[in-house]
């Protein structure tokens, strides 16, 4: 069992890592932590039986702590290995598509495989690229990709297995057009699947947050105002997991930011982030009415701080010019039937921008990857273009689900102020206005990170607080 164990881990180092010194490590490294998980656990065995005495919390935090330090390097290339997979999956429409375009041999997803081992965005895709190119040296093609599909799982595992048995059949062309006409016709439900499931999380975390903490509080005159101490830091846990853990969209929808201007915007988060923090000094002090007009301040520092960000990347998923530039493309192969002279001002002066969308990039590296090729069928291409037309089309519930949570982070404040104004006198204001401050902002920050698919701005906790301190019953 420990052998097979070790070959799936081994097999997951590679998909990470190509390098044959870290295939070598990674025996080592799992047997390693096979034996120091059991041995960080001996002092809370030991605590246990009564040979240790110690307080038992600390004792489980300090088991807990060694046994995530000692198996921190597993769970790290676990971890990556998830989100490659994952990845894998949402890239592969977007990689057949391009091989597709110009596909007249059906080889041309071979060299697709080797284009994009420099890729900038089809970063999963990159890594295998990168392991064919050194593979299909020393073994061949069909080897190489047979290989690869061993490292990869779900979607990516089987169109590589059967992509590579059309190779030894003589069918790829068919197969990798076939293809294309499925993902053709899924593309655009996937990604709406994935729009509407951000919507029903963004309302449940709604009721959630809002209307759950204020009856936990109100009963506090039965409980006791213990139960305070337990709803607070459980709201910071449940905001912690959700801006943390909650998945990015898919790639067709996402943006891409440049790493400066990337790092600026993480410090204006940060920076609105501590803002909102602040005030809080004056809640511990008991002075409610300053903790109220500080945090309106501080809330519309945060709004400042989270505008540019969040106008930024909203303007780069709405960009429009993406349709122009398909179409004179799409032009151009029925003119030309070649993208050889093909160059466009507005796709290269849009790809200046900081901020720009995942499917801007993605179309400069398929027009790109084209251009190398040569000839193109205008017919073929018309498949890509209509395959790029579909995921356009997803806007329209893109832009709802943006007024939908828009506007839940807008009410919600209203109706945690009206519950605060009907119950604060069963119990203290001060933990019920706490209890309300910390609800505002988890919903917030969960609902800015379900809306933007990153923690990038502090726009809507900034204008969630505001409206909160407007609408509180103590000036």
């Amino acid at each position: 069992m420990l052998e097979r164990i070790l070959k799936k881990y081994q097999k997951y180092v590679m998909l990470i890592d190509p390098r044959i010194e870290r295939y070598v490590k990674a025996e080592k490294e799992l047997k390693l932590t096979l034996a120091l998980i059991p041995a960080s656990l001996t002092l809370l065995v030991l605590s246990f039986i009564g040979l240790l005495k110690a307080d038992l919390t600390l004792i489980t935090s300090l088991s807990a702590l060694l046994a995530v330090l000692s198996s921190h390097k597993v769970l790290e290339t676990l971890t990556s290995v998830s989100f490659i997979n994952k990845r894998l999956d949402d890239e592969l429409p977007f990689a057949v598509l391009t091989a597709t375009a110009a596909s007249k041999t059906g080889l041309e997803f071979v060299e697709f495989l080797r284009f994009v081992s420099t890729s900038r965005i089809f970063k999963s895709f990159r890594s295998l690229g990168e392991r064919f190119v050194k593979l299909a040296e020393l073994l061949g093609i069909t080897e190489a990709i047979m290989i690869l599909s061993r490292i990869s799982s779900s979607k990516t595992k089987y169109f590589l297995i059967e992509y590579t048995v059309a190779l030894s059949s003589g069918t790829a062309l068919s197969q990798l057009r076939d293809n294309a006409t499925d993902f053709l016709k899924t593309i655009s439900s996937q990604i709406t699947r994935s729009i509407y499931f951000r919507v029903n999380a963004g309302i449940t975390a709604c009721v959630g947050l809002t209307v759950g903490p204020l009856i936990a509080v109100s009963m506090t005159f039965l409980v006791g105002e213990e139960l305070v101490s337990i709803i607070v830091p459980t709201l910071v846990l449940v905001g912690f997991l959700l801006t943390s853990l909650f998945p990015d969209y898919p790639v067709g929808l996402q943006v891409v930011v440049d790493d400066n201007v990337l790092n600026v915007f993480r410090a204006s988060y940060v920076a609105g982030t501590a803002v909102l923090i602040f005030p809080l000094q004056y809640m511990v002090n008991g002075d409610l009415t300053s903790f109220i007009k500080t945090l309106q301040h501080a809330s519309v520092a945060s709004l400042v701080l989270g505008l540019l960000p969040v106008t930024l990347y909203l303007k780069a998923v709405l960009d429009t010019s993406i349709d122009k530039i398909l179409s004179r493309a799409s032009n151009h192969v029925r003119v030309f039937r070649s993208f050889h002279l093909y160059n466009d001002d507005e796709l290269r002066k849009t790809l200046r921008k900081c901020v720009k969308s995942w499917l801007m990039i993605y179309l400069s590296e398929a027009l790109a990857f084209l251009k190398r090729l040569g000839d193109c069928d205008p017919e073929v291409f018309e498949l890509f273009t209509n395959f790029v037309y579909e995921v356009r089309r997803t806007l329209k519930q893109y832009v709802s689900s943006l007024i939908i949570m828009s506007l839940v982070v807008v009410l919600a404040p209203f109706l945690i102020a009206s519950t605060i104004s009907l119950g604060y006198e069963l119990t203290s204001l001060t933990n019920i206005i706490l209890v309300s401050y910390v609800s505002v902002l988890t919903l917030s920050y969960s609902v800015s990170k379900i809306i933007l698919g990153k923690n990038i701005s502090t726009a809507y906790p900034g204008i969630a607080v505001l409206i909160l301190t407007i609408s509180l019953p103590i000036k």
